[in-house]
């Protein structure tokens, strides 16, 4: 049994709470969050969960920052002998895991390390500087710390994680997932249809949906795209593909979907495209889904981010940037032929190296280094 600890409220629509979800099916134990959204009061959760989750009282946010108050669930927690995860980044995890390790050294506390942040010059953006640099100097100070992808390990190496206590362990899906998507058939190609290109994500700044829709403007062959999501920056967005197709817009907004109609929409696509710019996000479950049913899945190779590795393909050389997305769209737009070998390629690789199967060996193969209890499917 382990227990874990993460600022969301799992399993939610994020990589954060998905990743610990996954975690919890495996390892048991209770899982603690911060609940900054305050999930627990909706009820509705996007995937089954069979593990007990307790809310940690916690500070009002003040520049996103939230830490945990004094309480009978935190001395709970902290008086635990069971193997403690955290998931980072947040000040408040990164706070409780320190204390878990003063109060009880033997006790096996261990981090997940999911993103380097990127911080703008706010005020938050300060915030985040400084519990970065606090961050890379006491994460290596715990049992152990995983992350989810060779580049993310070899820049905690560079920051000073040692090796031995270092270990990759890529996102994954959940069994239902997995065996829909693979039960879906890979797209067939047909010379004249229009490229079908899907977005799903949450529409805020760093996703840069805007990118996406000015590369499709340069298109010369039809195209569609539908975008699956909400968010803060959503009405931006519509405004921008209105005035860049005014007549008879190839643009639909969907808006956030259940996870059967999301199905779906991956069955109607060729391509899916995550066209964010920064290494707040560092892997991007959404190609994983994309993936498995056999689709193209389109990132860029950003800085201390392994979010252009997980869709890489052998038999689609290109600059994974901003710069030739335009380029990339038009050239599968063309060879309809190709974006099924591809597709097939895409496929292998998530059988390859992010199947269920796969992780659970990853998983197993942690050992004692993690955790303490033993791994079952």
């Amino acid at each position: 049994m382990v227990e874990q600890l993460l600022r969301e409220w799992p399993p939610g629509y994020g990589g954060v709470e998905r990743v610990a979800h996954e975690l919890a099916s495996v390892w048991g134990g209770a899982v603690y969050s911060l609940d900054v959204q305050r999930q627990e009061a909706i009820g509705h959760d996007p995937l089954p969960v069979g593990y007990p989750r307790r809310r940690l009282p916690s500070t009002k946010p003040i520049a996103r920052l939230q830490l945990p108050l004094p309480s009978r669930a935190l001395w709970r927690l902290l008086r635990s002998q069971s193997p403690l995860h955290g998931h980072l980044p947040s000040p408040g995890v990164l706070l409780v895991l320190l204390l878990a390790r003063l109060m009880r050294p033997q006790r096996r506390v261990t981090a997940h390390w999911h993103c380097f942040l990127e911080p703008d010059c706010t005020f938050s953006g300060c915030l985040f500087v400084l519990y970065q640099w606090l961050a890379l100097r006491l994460v290596p100070q715990l049992s152990a710390v995983i992350t989810t992808s060779p580049l993310l390990a070899q820049e905690l190496q560079r920051c000073g994680c040692d090796s031995q206590r270092l270990f990759v362990l890529p996102c994954c899906l959940s069994q239902q997932q997995e065996q829909l998507g693979l039960a879906l058939p890979v797209p067939e190609a047909h010379a004249g249809e229009p490229l079908r290109v899907l977005f799903i994500g949450r529409l805020d700044s760093y996703k840069r949906l805007d990118w996406l829709l000015a590369a499709l403007a340069q298109l010369t062959s039809p195209w569609q795209l539908v975008v699956v999501g909400d968010g803060p920056k959503r009405p931006r967005f519509e405004q921008l593909a209105q005035r860049l197709f005014p007549q008879g817009s190839p643009v639909r907004f969907l808006g956030r979907l259940p996870e059967t109609a999301k199905l779906d929409q991956l069955a109607a696509a060729d391509l899916l495209v995550l066209p964010s710019d920064c290494s707040n996000e560092a892997f991007g479950i959404v190609q994983l889904e994309a993936m498995v049913a056999g689709r193209i899945a389109l990132a860029f190779d950003q800085s201390r981010s392994g979010m252009g590795w997980v869709g890489q393909l052998p038999g689609l050389p290109w600059s994974q940037s901003p710069e030739g997305l335009a380029d990339v769209l038009q050239h599968l737009a063309e060879q309809p032929a190709l974006r099924q070998q591809l597709s097939v390629q895409a496929r292998e690789r998530y059988l390859s190296l992010f199947a269920r199967g796969v992780w659970l060996q990853h998983l197993q193969g942690l050992g004692d280094s993690v955790v303490t209890s033993k791994v079952s499917a």
